[in-house]
């Protein structure tokens, strides 16, 4: 959307319907289920408004009832995967809870990408669902930090922190500086270079992006899909 989206509140229904931008097969591109088989729903609209964000999560109009969204999960889902990956925009903007106990009662993985701002008291707290925050912003929910699996980290070779290797610029105004959340101890935390569609770029990225997880002890992971010619 590279920040042009509208910036939208977040709307807590019974969440018998959400809004869904796409549902598709493909494999888990990165973090803790890299290479995994899995189903993708995208839910719509975001409450941030990051600059660079290249992902189109604003031009659907199809909002499913739940047995709806479902069903299109399973049409798109082979047998053996076990899989949900939530994603948006911003999930937790919607009432994703139902969706996900539906999920957990066919006995399917969840798991939800996150900016971390937003909560939602009635989520289910069971093993099966991975909480992986991508932090725009300096503070997280504190019921957010609480639950979640894993912290995932962009990569810019020059814009980084001395002192931890962790991003320093601004997700929602170009050129500024902000010290976005960092982890605490019991917090995973992955590492990946940015792509910034030109060679030269990304393989400073690269190198900068390996130097910090050696140095800290972070995990690097890549946007596989790219590589991989998937979705």
């Amino acid at each position: 959307m590279k920040g042009r989206n509208p910036v939208r509140q977040q709307e807590v229904t019974d969440g018998t319907q959400l809004w869904i931008q796409e549902v598709f097969y493909t494999l888990q591109g990165e973090g803790p289920f890299a290479g995994f088989p899995s189903v993708f729903v995208r839910l719509g609209g975001c409450n941030l408004r990051c600059f660079w964000c290249d992902t189109d999560f604003e031009s659907s109009a199809w909002k499913p009832s739940l047995d709806e969204l479902l069903e299109k999960v399973e049409s798109e889902r082979p047998e053996f995967c076990r899989l949900v990956v939530i994603t948006g925009g911003e999930p937790f903007r919607q009432n994703l809870v139902p969706f996900v106990k539906e999920c957990l009662a066919r006995d399917w993985q969840v798991q939800v990408e996150t900016n971390g701002t937003l909560w939602l008291d009635e989520l289910p707290d069971d093993p099966r669902i991975t909480l992986v925050c991508s932090p725009k912003t300096p503070k997280l929910h504190p019921r957010m930090v609480e639950r979640l699996t894993a912290l995932k980290y962009v990569i810019k070779a020059g814009e980084q922190d001395e002192d931890d290797g962790l991003p320093v610029a601004s997700t929602q105004v170009e050129g500024a500086t902000a010290r976005i959340y960092r982890p605490q101890a019991q917090h995973t935390v992955y590492c990946m270079p940015l792509d910034e569609q030109d060679p030269e770029r990304n393989q400073a990225n690269m190198l900068a992006c390996v130097k910090t997880c050696l140095e800290h002890g972070y995990r690097l992971t890549v946007q596989g899909h790219k590589t991989w010619g998937v979705p």
